[in-house]
C-alpha cells in the first residue's frame, strides 16, 4: 500500500514502482501505442541491504525452555519451533506438511513449495526425537478421517498459516523475544547452516530457491562466518607465521616483554603483542610437518 502524502516512500517501494512502469511502457512499446520507451534506459534504484539479525542461541534457549513439553500443546509448540529452526521451512510449507511427508527413520521431510515444487528436507536427530514424541504423545485425534496434517489445532483441525505465527507470536512475548516470527527462524536457520559450513548450492536446495542468487544473501547475514573465514585466510596472520618459522616472531616477543623503559600503558600494549607473536609462533609449531 502506498503511503499518504506527508510520507516518504521506502526504498523497495520505490522500486517496484519503476518496474511495473518499465514494463508497462516496455509493452506500449512492443504493441506500437508509443514510437519510442522513455524507460528504456532508466536504471533501478539502489535498494540498501540490511542486515538482519538472527536469534541468538541465549533466545533459542529461552524459547525452547519456556515450552513445557508434558503440556501437548506447548510439546506441538517446541516441536514446531525446532522444525523451523532446524528445516528453515517457510510457515505455509509446514502447514500443509501431512503425515505421509514424514520420513523419521530416513530423516527428512517431504515438502511442496512455491510454484508447485516437491523437495525433500533433512532433519536433524534431535528434531526427529521430537517430532517422535510429539506424535506418540501429544498429537490430538484429528477431527475427521480425512484429515492427516502433521499439526493439527486442539481440536483436531489442520492447524494453519496465522494459528502458527499467533502462536510464536504469544511464545515470543512470553519468553522476552518479542520479535520471534517464522522467516526470523527461516533467516536464523539458514545463517547458521553456513557459519557450521554448509555450502550455498545445498542450501539453495533445503530453502527451496530457485536461484543462487536468493541464497547468497545469507553469507552477508552471517557476520560470524565472515570472521571466522577471515581467521583462517588472514594475510598478516599468514605473513607473522612465516617469519616465526625463522624464529623472529619468538625473538620479537621476547624483546617486548624484557623491554622495561616504557609506562605501564606501553608495555600493556607490548604484552599483548607477546601474546599474539606467541600465539602464532605455537599455531605454527603444532601444525604438521609435510
Amino acid at each position: 500500500m502506498t503511503p499518504a502524502r506527508d510520507e516518504r516512500l521506502s526504498p523497495q517501494t520505490i522500486r517496484a514502482h519503476v518496474e511495473t512502469l518499465k514494463a508497462f511502457f516496455s509493452w506500449l512499446h512492443q504493441e506500437g501505442y508509443v514510437d519510442d520507451n522513455p524507460l528504456e534506459h532508466v536504471a533501478f534504484p539502489k535498494v540498501p541491504q540490511k542486515l538482519k539479525e538472527i536469534l541468538s542461541k541465549e533466545e533459542v534457549e529461552r524459547l525452547l525452555s519456556g515450552c513445557d513439553r508434558r503440556n501437548p500443546v506447548r510439546c506441538r509448540n517446541s516441536t514446531i519451533l525446532m522444525l523451523l529452526l532446524d528445516t528453515g521451512l517457510r510457515c505455509a510449507e509446514l502447514t500443509s506438511c501431512k503425515l505421509g511427508d514424514v520420513h523419521i527413520d530416513r530423516g527428512y521431510l517431504k515438502v511442496m513449495g512455491k510454484g508447485a515444487r516437491e523437495r525433500m528436507v533433512p532433519i536433524g536427530v534431535t528434531v526427529r526425537k521430537a517430532l517422535v514424541e510429539y506424535l506418540r504423545a501429544s498429537r490430538p485425534g484429528p477431527a475427521s478421517s480425512q484429515i492427516d496434517n502433521l499439526f493439527l489445532s486442539e481440536d483436531g483441525k489442520p492447524l494453519l498459516v496465522g494459528g502458527v505465527q499467533l502462536m510464536l507470536k504469544r511464545l515470543g512475548r512470553r519468553c522476552g523475544v518479542p520479535r520471534l516470527h517464522t522467516h526470523l527462524c527461516r533467516h536464523t536457520f539458514a545463517t547458521n547452516y553456513l557459519i557450521n559450513g554448509g555450502d550455498l548450492f545445498t542450501l539453495q536446495h533445503i530453502l527451496g530457491h530457485s536461484s543462487l542468487e536468493m541464497v547468497r544473501r545469507y553469507v552477508t547475514l552471517a557476520s560470524g562466518f565472515v570472521a571466522m573465514q577471515h581467521q583462517r585466510f588472514s594475510p598478516l596472520d599468514k605473513m607473522y607465521q612465516g617469519a616465526s618459522r625463522f624464529g623472529r616472531g619468538a625473538r620479537f616477543a621476547e624483546h617486548l616483554q624484557q623491554n622495561q623503559r616504557f609506562g605501564p600503558q606501553r608495555r600493556r600494549h607490548h604484552r599483548c603483542l607477546a601474546e599474539t607473536c606467541h600465539s602464532a609462533v605455537a599455531a605454527y609449531q603444532s601444525q604438521p610437518r609435510p
